[in-house]
């Protein structure tokens, strides 16, 4: 016996188009509510037509009663369809009830008594959750840019989360979402695997971003399309996995329940497991018998403590920010950093005689090493947190160190100099005389790093190779041979190149912690103006400096392969000096005269527009 349960205003849709599929079959319209003492008897199968707020009611009172139930698409029943499993499509809906040979049983998940088909959103996250209507990315993104504008006011709400009595953790979250299958929503599509349906447990899925664009990318890559399942939780999500939990909080939250939304101080979910009868297919419903499945909590990496209490005092802010606990670590070590020791003169002493030994023997890998040895970086860091957090004592002993440090390395590189009786120009010597815009920015990146690296403890390891791509004892090193050799245009371009390093690293770094959250930025406002107005004063000489090379660049191009006459011009190198110098090699079928020479030169200045200086090689193609 089939009971159709319909709503009253529905009657007249249901005579159309629902009554016709059970031609031939023993029915019996039902209005919504059935009366709590109704006795259908027995192989009795509830057909509902109803909207998912009259379906919560029923639900339970079937499950009670152990009525078989099939479910049938309503208009106004836009999530316990997809909750359940079943077709959408009314004809195919009646088809699979009708010809249903057996039943499912399905467990049902309850927050604070009432049934849940799809997900419970506890907090700010930002609809997430499956659209009720057509879900497609067009949707979801259109949501996701419509939420944009909560981002100035989140806050994290402070959350005790129990099980069977015992407390799991006391955190803090923007939101909590908490599905039975990972397919109910597009967050949990994306971090919990495929796992069995029917199983007796729920996800909890724990939202705990620190920063805005941490959040940001998150949800970003969440949108995106893909068939499988992140491999790894990102760092500020926690998930628990179990048969029942609680959620407490000591002012009233909002949270939805399948888009309706509620309130309360505690949250209680459970699972039924088995509760529902369902006589129509079901993608939940399970082919075999579920094993019994283990209860899982990953919460290891959600804030506590101190953490916890500064996330719930502030908006979420833009960047990362650093709590007390994580500053005054990385601040006892810069400051051991920042003090002159005999280790770190003994290391700039080697890693500077090994780095000029390496300047006169042309050889990358003996400067490479010095690079990987020189300590003066620490220092330099060291006064970048003293800037930004104006803390004079640290700024005091950074710049004392720096200097010793850089006065060492001179005084070693110079006494070398004079030492080895060699005053040859090596093409590693020649390559830090020149500094330009492109060594600031490789200084901009390694402040960058640097910082980072010493904020990051897990990534601490590659400070060498920061390091390495400063490299800030080499060029040291040829401004002490310059002294040595009494060179001021040696000195003066490579310790242009230091200064650049230098200033860049201050700089950068600053900006790094300060994006970090180790400072605010009224304190590290004054240090970093400073810092730029030298950065300012740098960067006029390496702009004429690039503007040169530029300008060789040019004109080596436009004699590079150039005819005149019979005579081809090859390798051509252009250098700037008192006068423009061209060096190049003439190729010609035979030897080339001197007025012919005279003529060509003429013809080069006539191209590059300026008098040239031309040295040449003469070469006979035969």
């Amino acid at each position: 016996m089939y009971y159709i349960l319909h709503q009253t205003g529905d009657l007249e849709e249901v005579k159309k188009n629902i009554l016709p599929l059970f031609e031939g079959r023993e029915y019996e319209l039902l209005k919504f509510p059935p009366a709590k003492n109704f006795d259908p008897g027995v192989d009795a199968v509830f057909i509902t037509y109803l909207n998912d707020e009259n379906l919560r009611e029923f639900i339970p009172f079937a499950a009670e009663n152990k009525w078989a139930l099939g479910v049938l698409p309503h208009p106004e029943n836009k999530y316990t369809s997809k909750g359940l499993g079943i077709s959408e499509k009314l004809d195919v809906a009646v088809i699979e009830i009708l010809n249903s040979e057996e039943s499912h049983d399905l467990d049902i998940l309850f927050c604070n008594d009432i049934p849940v088909f799809q997900s419970v959103n506890i907090g700010d996250v930002f609809a997430l959750t499956e659209s009720p209507v057509k879900n497609t990315f067009t949707t979801q993104v259109f949501s996701f840019l419509k939420n944009i504008r909560k981002f100035p006011t989140l806050t994290h709400r402070s959350f005790i989360i129990s099980s069977g009595g015992e407390r799991i953790i006391h955190t803090s979250a923007l939101g909590i979402i908490v599905v039975e299958h990972p397919l109910n929503s597009v967050v949990s599509k994306r971090l919990i695997p495929a796992n069995p349906v029917n199983d007796g447990m729920f996800n909890v899925l724990i939202l705990s971003p620190q920063n805005i664009i941490e959040l940001l990318w998150f949800l970003w890559r969440s949108l995106i399309p893909k068939k499988k399942p992140l491999t790894t939780l990102p760092e500020f999500i926690g998930q628990i996995k179990t048969s029942e939990l609680k959620i407490e909080n000591q002012t009233e939250i909002e949270y939805t329940i399948d888009g309706s939304t509620k309130s309360a101080c505690d949250i209680l979910l459970e699972i039924k497991p088995e509760a529902l009868t369902l006589k129509q297919a079901s993608v939940f419903a399970p082919e075999e018998k579920v094993t019994e499945t283990k209860k899982s909590i990953k919460t290891g990496r959600l804030p506590t403590g101190e953490k916890r209490e500064e996330l719930t005092k502030r908006k979420l802010p833009l960047f990362p920010r650093a709590t007390t606990e994580e500053f005054e670590d990385l601040f006892k070590v810069l400051r051991e950093n920042g003090k002159i020791t005999a280790p770190y003169i003994i290391m700039m002493v080697l890693s500077t005689l090994i780095a000029t030994f390496g300047l006169f023997a042309n050889s990358s890998p003996v400067i490479i090493g010095a690079m990987i040895l020189a300590p003066i970086i620490t220092p330099i860091v060291s006064f970048s947190m003293g800037m930004v957090r104006y803390d004079v004592n640290m700024l005091k002993t950074g710049i004392i160190t720096i200097i010793t440090g850089t006065l060492v390395a001179l005084l070693v590189a110079g006494a070398v100099s004079l030492i080895i009786p060699l005053k040859l120009l090596t093409s590693e010597i020649d390559a830090r005389l020149s500094p330009t815009l492109l060594d600031m920015g490789i200084a901009v990146a390694s402040g960058v790093a640097a910082a980072y690296a010493h904020a990051e403890k897990g990534i601490a390891k590659s400070l060498a190779g920061v390091a390495i791509a400063v490299a800030l004892v080499p060029p040291l090193s040829v401004a002490g041979i310059g002294i040595g050799w009494w060179d001021w245009d040696v000195f003066s371009g490579a310790f242009l190149l230091y200064l650049t390093n230098l200033a860049g690293i201050i700089m950068f770094a600053g900006i790094t912690f300060l994006l970090l959250g180790f400072a605010p930025f009224r304190r590290a406002k004054l240090g970093l103006v400073y810092t730029l107005i030298i950065i300012i004063l740098v960067m006029i000489p390496l702009s004429l400096s690039f503007d040169r090379i530029t300008e060789e660049a040019r004109i080596t191009r436009q004699l590079e392969g150039t005819q005149f006459d019979d005579v081809y011009l090859k390798d051509v190198k252009v250098r700037f000096g008192k006068r423009l110098v061209v060096s190049v090699r003439l190729v010609s079928p035979e030897a080339i005269e001197g007025d012919i020479m005279g003529d060509i030169k003429e013809k080069i200045e006539a191209k590059v527009g300026k008098p040239v200086t031309l040295e040449v090689v003469s070469a006979i193609e035969f």
